[in-house]
């Protein structure tokens, strides 16, 4: 018999979750189209596993979303029975996995997650050259069962035919069907779908919803002789330790510029950074911190700057390389690449911003003398992939149309002056004061 002085012999507390905990804890922060989204992303992998860098030309995505149902459907290429048994169907990532080059699919738990928020009875069906599976799950039986395993089902006949995968949800949860009967939530739906996978349908790859084909449209910037965007490409890798396979490198491309006065897209909310990893948006018209908006020398967005445009593309066959979170729905701010690319996009941005603010003083001034807004409607809207190498954004100088003008001469350090302008990003004493007066103008005396 232990006495009160005597340790007691170690046991062991279970620290395993409950299913019903990790379920709830696994769809509570995705919204239901990005749920919607995963699944799509598993579709572009498969058509990556089949044709590498080719065209999608002839592959294509089908998704059904009623009150009654949800399926989606594909032909690219269908899920190896191993991969179901060892991988695909596993909560998270197992390391050694062998991956999609390039992939959109990086985490593990999208289509599972998915499957959890859509519904509570769900199927998937796939078929590879080499043979048919089958899962079939009740969600509220599965719970109550002890294993964390599904039940794959060899099938005799093929299910998708050629090859593909199929995945049916049904009985969907009451406020899945709710919102799958309004027009309002289809049509974000659907323009979520072609903005997140614009890269993909662009290279041939079909996607429809509810019969509905998909449309992308290519990302475009305005350019001539005086406008011209900037674009910049760089490439990302630590050194490899002794010992250690080096990493994949990510490959950032960056072009900033501005778009079209009368182009829809230059809605105010439009406006912004956009940001890709492996092809796929993940932050979108972004207007915050996470890209620079209101940090260094970058001002809090305005709708003067709405026809500023950004695109970064991060890319890497190593797709956990990439700075994006769990949900696809922004990016890492933690990233070490996410960080030294921020500091390069404010960097870029400061001379559109600059050239924005001229546009604006200068329609403000006199708008029936203002070149720079006749400079916009001379240049044509390119497709990025027109666009050269170039590190900052070019444009015309303004011309002085203000009456009534006062000068303002004064002296500070030179050492001072010289790092006001090289922040700045101009080139001369004059730009220097001109710049630093509107600064105080704007934010000290419009601003009160």
């Amino acid at each position: 018999m232990a006495t009160r002085n005597q340790p007691q012999a170690a046991v062991e507390a279970d620290a395993s979750p409950t299913k019903d905990f990790f379920i709830s804890m696994l769809v509570k922060d995705i919204e239901l189209t990005r749920s919607i989204l995963d699944l799509v992303d598993n579709s572009v992998d498969g058509a990556r596993r089949l044709r590498g860098k080719k065209s999608f030309k002839g592959l294509r995505v089908s998704i059904t979303a009623t009150p009654g149902g949800f399926e989606i459907q594909d032909n690219c290429g269908g899920i190896d029975r191993e991969l179901a048994e060892h991988y695909a169907l596993r909560f998270g990532r197992p390391t050694g996995m062998i991956t999609v080059k390039h992939s959109v699919g990086q985490f593990g738990v999208g289509m599972k997650r998915a499957l959890f928020k859509l519904g509570t009875h769900f199927t998937v069906e796939s078929t590879t050259s080499a043979g048919s599976f089958r899962v079939d799950v009740d969600v509220s039986k599965w719970r109550q069962t002890d294993g964390w395993t599904f039940s794959l089902e060899p099938t005799a006949a093929k299910l998708v035919a050629p090859v593909g995968t199929r995945i049916t949800v049904e009985p969907l949860h009451p406020s899945v069907a709710e919102d799958f009967g309004l027009e309002t939530f289809r049509s974000r739906l659907k323009r979520e779908l072609e903005a997140a996978h614009a890269g993909s349908l662009l290279n041939g790859l079909s996607i429809s919803l509810n019969d509905d084909t998909l449309q992308a449209q290519q990302p475009t910037l305005l350019q001539s002789k005086t406008i011209k965007p900037a674009c910049r490409v760089s490439e990302h890798a630590k050194v490899a330790e002794k010992g250690k396979p080096a990493e994949k490198k990510v490959e950032v491309r960056m072009y900033v510029g501005v778009g079209k006065a009368s182009d829809p897209k230059s809605d105010p909310r439009e406006a912004g950074w956009y940001v890709y990893c492996n092809g796929r948006l993940v932050l979108g018209h972004d207007q915050t911190q996470a890209t620079g908006w209101g940090t260094g020398s970058i001002p809090k967005y305005h709708n003067q700057y709405s026809q500023f445009r950004g695109f970064v593309f991060f890319d890497c066959d190593d797709a956990s390389r990439l700075p994006w979170n769990t949900t696809k729905t922004g990016v890492d701010a933690e990233s070490a690449i996410y960080r030294t690319v921020q500091r390069e996009m404010v960097t870029v941005a400061r001379p559109v911003i600059n050239f924005l603010n001229d546009v604006d003083r200068e329609t403000k001034a006199e708008p029936s003398a203002a070149p720079l807004t006749k400079a916009l409607k001379r240049a044509k809207l390119v497709t990025l992939a027109k666009i050269r190498p170039r590190e900052l954004f070019v444009s015309p100088r303004p011309k002085s149309v203000v009456k009534n003008v006062a000068k303002i001469s004064y002296e500070r350090p030179s050492e001072q002056v010289e790092r006001a302008k090289k922040h700045l990003k101009v080139a001369s004493l004059r730009e220097v004061g001109e710049r630093t007066f509107d600064y105080y103008y704007r934010f000290e005396i419009k601003g009160q």
